[in-house]
């Protein structure tokens, strides 16, 4: 058997772990394209280990958002940051964290000052946090997606809420939560009720279909969300890029009908049970799939942003979980060659336990 560049002896993994690179044992050899790093991420000074950031894609970097850090000697920094340019410099030595001007990490999603004086009041062991789950980048401004969930009492207790919006302008630090004082209710950073709309796997900015056969650019958002065993149906809500903070402005997409305010009456795209992600590729489209129970990542191209997803095509092994790899997150803001692909996920496996940035490169076109 040829073996291709990502695939190595257990010798060279101990010795590429040794220098930050791990590389799975045995992998099977993809056909379209090779693994040409698979590092693990160094946690920042002060920070005991990273999880699967959620991002935002810009031109020519990736920002990095994690729910939660954990520092030494205690402490938890909610919705810390970290702005990527590089994939070779991040593997070396870390995210550069967003820091105050005591060194100290920022929140770039913050609760607001009533929202934690009501957390601090709670008798029922439950608290209200803030899940960033990705979003788009316009003009230089991120448009990020988060829930508020409250949880506890217990560790795998969580209630969503439903969903919001935060702005983040070119060059700043923290996200502005878009509030919503329709209705007479006061100012309401819930936009989106549980299941209204499902934003929870990024987006982009393309054209689409508009009438009389012509297109218009769009904020698109992906989100998939599981309607039973094994079964989890992936849509896509777009807005026009003169409304991005206005909640009624984001509609589904239907194949044959344009865009609805309903969303059973959206198109599925894809029936996908782990992460995707959907970026420009070669000037097309391309959907990144984290397959969790197989512990493999997939390919899945298209011509247009809003469907005809194609088959899966196989692009290389990832180091497995004792439960599921997490995260599987794409960043195209880190590309600095058309055809390569970085992607973040994190493993507790023995031979790399921890947060991976897996460069894979294409060796050519991947068809429709």
């Amino acid at each position: 058997m040829v073996r291709s560049p990502a695939v190595v002896s257990l010798t060279a993994v101990v010795a590429l772990g040794a220098a930050g690179c791990v590389q799975p044992i045995d992998e099977e050899q993809s056909s379209v394209g090779e693994v040409t790093r698979d590092c693990l991420v160094p946690a920042p000074e002060g920070v005991e280990g990273l999880g699967a950031p959620v991002s935002l894609e810009y031109a020519s970097e990736s920002l990095w958002i994690w729910e939660e850090l954990r520092l030494d000697g205690g402490g938890v920094v909610p919705n810390a940051s970290a702005r990527v340019t590089s994939a070779s410099a991040v593997c070396a030595g870390g995210p550069a964290l967003s820091r105050d001007g005591q060194g100290a990490p920022l929140t770039l999603l913050a609760l607001s000052a009533a929202e934690e004086a009501q957390n601090a009041a709670r008798t029922d062991g439950r608290r209200l946090v803030l899940v960033p789950t990705g979003g788009f980048v316009h003009a230089g401004v991120g448009y990020l997606f988060y829930d508020h969930v409250l949880k506890g009492p217990g560790i795998f207790d969580a209630d969503v809420l439903g969903a919001g919006i935060c702005v983040l302008p070119e060059g700043a630090s923290s996200c502005d939560r878009v509030m919503d004082s329709a209705g007479g209710g006061g100012e309401e950073t819930v936009l989106f009720a549980p299941r209204e709309r499902v934003l929870n796997r990024g987006g982009l900015v393309a054209p689409v279909a508009s009438g009389g056969g012509g297109t218009e650019q769009r904020a698109l958002v992906y989100g998939c969300r599981g309607e039973a065993a094994f079964l989890s149906v992936c849509t896509v809500t777009g807005a026009p890029l003169d409304r991005l903070t206005e909640p009624e402005a984001y509609q589904l997409h239907n194949d044959f009908d344009g865009w609805t305010d309903e969303l059973t009456a959206a198109s599925s795209i894809v029936d996908e049970l782990g992460p995707v992600t959907v970026s420009r590729y070669e000037g097309e489209y391309l959907m990144t799939v984290l397959d969790i129970f197989e512990a493999k990542v997939f390919l899945r191209p298209a011509k247009t942003a809003t469907g005809g997803f194609g088959r899966r095509i196989f692009a290389f092994d990832v180091l497995p979980s004792s439960f599921f790899p997490g995260g599987g997150r794409e960043h195209s803001g880190l590309r600095t060659a058309s055809r390569t692909l970085h992607l973040t996920y994190t493993t507790d496996d023995p031979r790399g336990s921890g947060l991976h940035l897996v460069s894979f490169r294409a060796f050519g076109d991947l068809g429709p």
